[in-house]
């Protein structure tokens, strides 16, 4: 799906197969719980809203209206059923989102509902605060709407044939999907890390599609195959523990934010990016961003110095304690730990040691122990066009995705006001202060905005790559006979 239009208005095909082989391996099938979105990413499972060209579409939802006194009414589309056959009604979603609160406490705090009431297609939803974008909020994967008895059940156009955790995913076409049968029968999802694995399965014919091949090998794949690149939504950076009573300085902080060579890093992806100079795109209406990324192995160390540390056999020093931090991070994107390691070698020319640790399963890692001072994490920024979503999961205490731990409560004062705000124009304004006060006080260090790419045999059809990466196989995906 691309995000002009809504995923899926196919017609069945040929009995034909594709092989997908995606970068990210999950645990799970559970969308409540799935931190990579498998569900809904290859087609099992939606959401009651999705990111269309005009911003916030409906999608299982027919319509909703802010009814007033925190109260939303969504109108459940008639005539779409579950794939074992059964209807979703209203009383089938509060269900789903009842069971997602219950294991999700992101998703908890991101909603915010405090009670619903179902009758025939008509959900009620009432939300603890006032909540003019609650919709927004539906359109996260994580509140996909599903029952999961032997194997996940959605009403996506594809079905779980067979589930291998962290290894693949069997679909077979789900013949009576709402809005048209897939134009495939079968699909194979195998979970690779290995960018050049991956792009050696598609050359060998034993995958159709590949998501995210070698940054490096771009230009070369597309003599030979269809290529499919767009720029993303996302914004590799570098977040801190604020733990750490080092990097509690923001002198510190910024002194590992001047030394990140993000040029340097671009080269390193094949021109496959563009510098961040904050977290969203500039042209984005809410975003805030620097004029320009200081780098500087010299001013690195004059705020090192002017924090106390002084140069001892090459290395910061303060109070006899030499500087040094964990860096963890993941290679299901290898330009990270790339990433990692121009910043490592920059910062010993500071006197600053990173260890470079790598964790697969980085978002429980994270979340699970404070043992690491820093990772470099690659995030969705705008998934639905707002910046709603980055600011309440990254930067208040109880989001679901504040890894360092950062509680600025002047910061989380203006982002409730953003919450609060029903005008667009305000609303942005919020944003552009919050931004400000994250970008001036060094509370992330923002790297690059990675281009996305897709590479498939040339009897491919129908995929359009998702900026937001939240749509893969649709309905519309096929093979040419």
């Amino acid at each position: 799906m691309s995000a002009c239009q809504a995923p899926g208005e196919g017609e069945e095909d040929a009995d034909s197969s594709i092989t997908f082989a995606f970068h990210y391996p999950t645990e799970v099938l559970n969308p409540a719980v799935d931190a990579n979105y498998t569900s809904v990413r290859m087609g099992i499972a939606e959401t009651l809203a999705y990111t269309g060209e005009e911003g916030i579409e409906p999608w299982l939802a027919e319509s909703w209206e802010d009814t007033g006194d925190n109260t939303w009414t969504f109108q459940i589309k008639e005539n779409i059923t579950f794939q074992d056959g059964t209807v979703l009604d209203a009383e089938a979603v509060q269900a789903s989102l009842e069971e997602t609160i219950e294991q999700s406490p992101a998703m908890q705090e991101a909603l915010g509902i405090s009670s619903m009431e179902a009758e025939g297609q008509e959900l009620i939803i009432t939300t603890e605060e006032t909540n003019h974008f609650l919709p927004s909020e539906l359109v996260h994967p994580n509140t996909a709407v599903f029952k999961e008895e032997e194997d996940l059940i959605g009403t996506g156009p594809f079905e779980v044939e067979s589930f291998r955790a962290n290894q693949d995913l069997e679909l077979i076409r789900y013949d009576d999907y709402w809005n048209g049968a897939a134009q495939i029968a079968e699909a194979t999802v195998l979970f690779n890390e290995d960018a050049n694995s991956r792009m050696a399965a598609l050359r060998s014919g034993d995958a159709d599609i590949v998501y995210r091949p070698p940054v490096e090998e771009t230009d070369a794949a597309a003599e030979e195959f269809q290529v499919d690149t767009v720029s993303s939504l996302r914004t590799h950076q570098l977040i801190y523990q604020m733990d750490n009573p080092a990097l509690q300085d923001e002198r510190v902080r910024e002194a590992l934010d001047i030394l990140i060579d993000r040029k340097a890093v671009i080269e390193a992806m094949n021109g496959e990016a563009e510098e961040a100079l904050g977290p969203f795109l500039e042209d984005f209406a809410f975003a805030a961003n620097k004029e320009q990324n200081e780098n500087s192995i010299e001013e690195a160390s004059a705020l090192l110095e002017e924090a106390g540390y002084t140069l001892e056999d090459g290395r910061a020093v303060k109070d006899g304690e030499a500087l040094e931090f964990s860096l963890v991070t993941y290679s299901a994107r290898p330009e990270l730990p790339i990433a990692a390691q121009i910043l490592q070698d920059r910062a010993e020319q500071a006197g600053i040691t990173i260890d470079i640790q790598l964790n697969e399963q980085i978002d429980d890692y994270l979340l699970s122990n404070d043992s690491w001072d820093m990772t470099i994490y690659s995030y969705v920024t705008a998934p639905r066009g707002d910046a709603g979503y980055f600011l309440n999961t990254a930067y208040t205490p109880d989001g679901g995705l504040n890894f360092g731990g950062l509680n600025d409560p002047q910061l989380a004062e203006i982002i409730e006001s953003f919450n609060m705000e029903s005008d667009p124009e305000a609303r942005d304004g919020y944003a552009v202060e919050a931004t400000e006060m994250i970008l001036d006080k060094h509370y992330h260090s923002f790297i690059v905005h990675p281009s996305n790419s897709v590479a498939m045999q040339e009897n491919i059809t129908g995929w359009e790559t998702s900026p937001s990466e939240y749509y893969m196989l649709t309905n519309e995906v096929g093979v040419e006979e």
